[in-house]
């Protein structure tokens, strides 16, 4: 869903439509949005004399109850989001189970941080196969 035009270009742009003699269609023109939207932003200060967005809709509740994850995560706070998943399950209510992802955007919402442990950086090694020997003069056919 893209972003909502900017506060600034709707009160400019109801206000040519109540300050002008302009239809809807060239106040529209002029600021570049479309006519129903145009309408939309005039009837709606007209109403209720608000011209900002409304809030989003949409999208499901976290079904994670935060206090107990964050009881959780004080009492070991080393736990990885498997292992705190795990516990939170446990702990929780049968029908309230969560995955691995809701219980980590949980943890992010509320400020938590996660970075990468020292211990488990990836080895540098060598070359994994050794390179071809060269062919002896005894095994050239000539």
């Amino acid at each position: 869903m893209p972003n909502p035009y900017p506060t600034a270009l709707r009160e400019r742009a109801v206000r040519a439509y109540e300050g002008g003699a302009d239809r809807y269609r060239d106040v529209a023109a002029t600021f570049g949005v479309s006519l129903a939207t145009l309408v939309r932003w005039v009837q709606r200060a007209r109403e209720t004399g608000l011209i900002a967005p409304l809030a989003r809709g949409g999208g499901w509740p976290s079904p994670i109850d935060l206090s107990l994850l964050h009881r959780l995560v004080q009492a070991r706070p080393d736990r990885t989001t498997d292992e705190l998943t795990r516990a939170y399950n446990r702990a929780a209510v049968p029908a309230a189970r969560v995955h691995r992802s809701s219980v980590l955007r949980a943890l992010q919402r509320t400020g938590y941080v996660f970075k990468k442990n020292a211990r488990a950086r990836w080895n540098r090694i060598g070359p994994v196969s050794i390179p071809p020997a060269r062919r002896s003069a005894a095994g050239r056919t000539g």
